[in-house]
């Protein structure tokens, strides 16, 4: 499969729980209230996913750089 339909199925996926979510939660909100809410929460949880994975990935970056081991380990 390619890259951007593993996206767009996953996004898709993502959506359809939401409004799952959003209609059958407690509160019950009605099928038009949970198709626009899932509509706003979709981008914003694959965003925060993106920059999740990104900042990780800019840590273990920067351990990799600023790496010292500790005196016992160093070799003399």
């Amino acid at each position: 499969m390619r890259k951007w339909r593993k996206y767009a199925v996953y996004a898709l996926a993502l959506y359809a729980l939401s409004v799952l979510v959003f209609r059958y939660s407690s509160g019950g909100t009605g099928w038009g209230t949970a198709l626009l809410l899932a509509l706003v929460a979709t981008p914003l949880a694959l965003w925060m996913g993106w920059l999740r994975s990104r900042l990780n990935e800019r840590a273990a970056e920067w351990g990799r750089r600023r790496f010292r081991p500790w005196p016992e380990e160093r070799r003399r």
